[in-house]
């Protein structure tokens, strides 16, 4: 019990921080600066979409309503701005709660070690630590300035931007500066804060993974006793719907323009669908080599005792003379053989990822919901319905 109550308190808010939620701290602010999450949200919004649209009315780059139709055409723009960066603040808690109910899981399952305990503490303890650390919060508001100016060093300043941000040639308008200084930077410190709470999340399970875990191969849930990982999956559906909100965008953006190709939508919809799935399912990996070698050591002992009690049953059913048969309707032997060889059944149904079908279409959706969204917008009604009917055919 000493064990659960304290994995308890270190997992209930094991992922909710991280980048950039503690970056008030860096400029000597309380953290959290902003307690809730609906708070965060909106001051996202505020922050990275609004002065954008406010910008463009009060110092317009070029002429005020061609750059104001420009913006509310960039369906990129709204979608990463508007759209994906409030998702993926949620997600801080959303995601992040259900991790930590995953992680306490595994104190109160009974698959570690009674031994092992003081080796969870600790690493809930480094993980929790890593998560909060600093030195995080620098490195990925560092890393997101790094990629703007690398973007200037590359001329992205004079091409590739939208229109509504240029105000001259070589020249960005007051909305392009907040565009290219506020805006993009908190997307991108967003984006590589969840990529670091990915890589903690992955190491945990793997020190996890080491613990020599007590594994049911007979377990109903096909997966030695870790099915409840599948949570995790479903966890990640909030993050899922935010990274495909920015791709979607660049979909949309790039029918409305014209320039789309036959590969443009594959690229971007699988390619998307790949990235949210080896980031959110790929973590989960680190338990094959655990879950194989339990299959291996007790496969063949369950296999065996399946053959020895089928032996029996046809030695004494079918060997026999019909009067030394005992009573069908009161022989147990039927309800024996059927509940072993259903254990059986469950030991050589026994998946190597702890990951159901279930789960990956509810993040697959996740991810896919935002494009559908985004060929209403940049496509013809007709068109999308026959998109829509050729991928049923």
């Amino acid at each position: 019990m000493q064990v659960t109550n304290e994995a308890d308190a270190e997992g209930h808010d094991l992922f909710e921080w991280g980048p950039p939620r503690g970056l008030p701290g860096l400029v000597r602010l309380s953290v959290p600066a902003l307690p809730t999450v609906r708070v965060r949200a909106l001051l996202a919004l505020a922050v990275g979409w609004l002065p954008l649209l406010l910008l463009i009315l009060v110092l317009p780059g070029h002429d005020r309503a061609s750059d104001l139709r420009h913006f509310l055409r960039d369906v990129g723009a709204h979608a990463r701005f508007a759209f994906a960066v409030p998702l993926l603040l949620v997600a801080h808690v959303e995601t992040a709660r259900r991790l930590g109910a995953v992680v306490r899981h595994f104190a109160i399952s009974g698959l570690i070690p009674p031994d092992a305990g003081d080796g969870l503490r600790a690493e809930l303890a480094r993980a929790r630590a890593a998560v909060r650390a600093p030195v995080a919060e620098l490195l990925v508001l560092l890393a997101a300035y790094a990629i703007i100016l690398w973007l200037f060093a590359t001329g992205i300043s004079n091409h590739g931007l939208p229109a509504w941000t240029i105000a001259g040639p070589g020249r960005l308008s007051a909305a392009g500066w907040w565009h290219m200084l506020v805006s993009l930077p908190l997307l991108l410190t967003l984006l590589m804060g969840w990529l670091w709470r990915i890589l903690i999340w992955t190491r945990l399970l793997h020190k996890v993974a080491a613990m020599d875990l007590r594994l049911v191969v007979a377990h109903p849930d096909n997966a030695g006793g870790l099915g409840f990982l599948a949570q995790s999956v479903r966890a990640f559906g909030t993050f899922a719907l935010g990274i495909g909100c920015i791709t979607a965008g660049r979909f949309a953006n790039v029918h409305l323009q014209g320039a789309a190709t036959p590969m443009t939508g594959g690229f971007l919809i699988g390619g998307t669908v790949v990235l949210v799935l080896l980031l959110c399912v790929a973590p989960l990996g680190v338990f094959r080599p655990v879950m194989a070698r339990a299959w291996r050591r007790n496969a063949m002992h369950y296999g065996a005792l399946a053959v020895t009690l089928g032996r029996s049953f046809e030695d004494r059913w079918f060997d026999g003379s019909a009067k030394e048969q005992p009573d069908l309707l009161s022989a147990p032997d039927f309800s024996a053989a059927a509940d072993l060889y259903g254990v059986v059944s469950n030991v050589y149904a026994m998946r190597f990822l702890p990951v159901d079908l279930r789960s990956l279409l509810i993040l697959i959706a996740a991810t896919l919901a935002p494009f559908l969204v985004a060929m209403f917008l940049s496509m013809p009604t007709a068109m999308v319905l026959q998109e829509l009917k050729g991928m049923m055919l």
